[in-house]
């Protein structure tokens, strides 16, 4: 398998892992509104507890994502 062909597949991978993250982050936060839409005009606790979490959990995966995919983009290419 030539270098081309390997850094195609790490992209495909790559944008893969981002989209499904992307699409897990809506649906909780989707969820979380809901949740406090129906909490009465309370906010609770919970929503930003767990919408930070997810917050972090989603800048670290992209995050880490794209600098590998850069990391092997702009190595690999020397």
């Amino acid at each position: 398998m030539g270098d081309l062909q390997t850094y195609f597949y790490l992209a495909l991978i790559s944008v893969i892992m981002i989209g499904l993250t992307l699409l897990l982050v809506f649906y909780v936060f989707r969820s979380l509104r809901r949740r406090a839409k129906q909490a009465d005009g309370h906010t609770p606790l919970i929503f930003w507890l767990i919408g930070g979490a997810v917050a972090v959990t989603l800048l670290f995966i992209v995050f880490g994502t794209a600098g590998v995919l850069y990391g092997f983009i702009r190595y690999g290419t020397q």
